[in-house]
Order: structure tokens, then sequence, then C-alpha cells
């Protein structure tokens, strides 16, 4: 992996596109890569789930979250207390604006009735329908989960083969074998020769 990424920073490109760059690195290769990154010339797109090499390589992190992007021009952990930050504000917002719609309401639900003050209680109706609704943004927590059959259990005899003539000098593998798989004789089975 690491010679690969190396013919590919020698040829000098603009901008790197790199996913899971960490995965079949070991530290030795990570710190050359992070070295390297902070020396490159071009930009870098980058998606991984190593914390740590994202805090030393990046400078930008992008949020990609219920149809929205937030872009925070910093690395991964300070980006997650921005966020942490921003998720409060929003709530607080939510909070003081449900306070301002819910005493509009209860002024016109008091002055609907009295004549005198019903253009009063339709200023505030239109009023609440131009009012922008502070949304708060949910977290994502969606999760796989899979669930597997156990496996059927195999006979106590998995494969057997008979009347099977193997050569070695002469490259003559595995002649006229005949393979079962298990107890059952109607099982077929698949033999590939490299």
């Amino acid at each position: 992996m690491r010679i690969e990424l190396a013919k590919i920073l020698l040829q000098k490109p603009d901008i790197l596109l790199l996913d899971e760059p960490t995965n079949h690195l070991d530290i030795e290769s990570i710190q050359w890569l992070e070295e390297t990154m902070e020396t490159f010339g071009g930009s870098v797109m980058l998606i991984s789930h190593d914390r740590q090499f994202l805090d030393n390589v990046t400078t930008r992190t992008i949020e990609i979250s219920n149809q929205k992007i937030y872009d925070y021009k910093t690395n991964y952990s300070r980006y997650l207390v921005l966020r942490q930050e921003r998720k409060e504000q929003q709530e607080n917002a939510a909070k003081n604006q449900q306070k301002v719609i819910d005493q509009t309401e209860a002024l016109i639900d008091k002055y609907r009735a009295k004549a005198s003050k019903a253009a009063f209680a339709q200023s505030l109706i239109k009023k609440l329908d131009r009012m922008d609704i502070v949304e708060v943004d949910e977290s994502d927590t969606a999760a796989m989960a899979f669930r597997f059959p156990p496996p059927a259990l195999s006979g106590k005899i998995v494969v057997t083969v008979e009347k099977c003539r193997k050569s070695l000098w002469k490259q003559a593998y595995f002649q006229r074998c005949q393979f079962y798989s298990g107890e059952r004789r109607k099982d077929r089975l698949g033999w590939a020769k490299r």
C-alpha cells in the first residue's frame, strides 16, 4: 500500500481522493503518510475512521447530515466540539421560538372573538405564518443490524473422495475422482485447478 501511495504522490497530482488510507498500513507507514500529507501541495479529500490520523492531517472537516452540509475549517476533534455547540444553540433557539409561538397563539385565542381586536388577531396569525421555524439537526443514530441464522450442521463425513488418481511429475492431478459431499450423493461439488 505504501508503495502505491508513493507512486501516486510522485506523479504530483492536484487532488488526492483517499478512502481509508491507513487501513493496511503499519505505524511507521501511517507516520510517513502524515508527514507526506503535511508537505503535499494539492488538495486532499479524505475519508477515515482513524481519528488521530484525521486530527494530524486535516484542516477542514465537512459534515453531511440529514441532507445538509456543514463546513468546519478545523480538524476533526475541534469539529466535534463545534458541532455540539451548534446543536445546543439550535436547541436553545428552538425553545425560545416555541415560547414566542405559544405566547402569540395565546394572544390570538384571547382576541379572536372580540370584534375590536379581530384585526390585531389576524395580524398575529400572519406573523406566525411568515415565521421561519428553527430546526434542530437530528442526530443520525441509524445503525445497521444483521442477524444470520445458524448454519446447518454438516454430517460426520464432510467430503468423500473415491477412485482418485494423482500424479506429480507428469502433471495429471486428480484424474477420474468421484467427490461426495457428506453422506448425500446427490450434492454437487465444484473443483478448481490452478
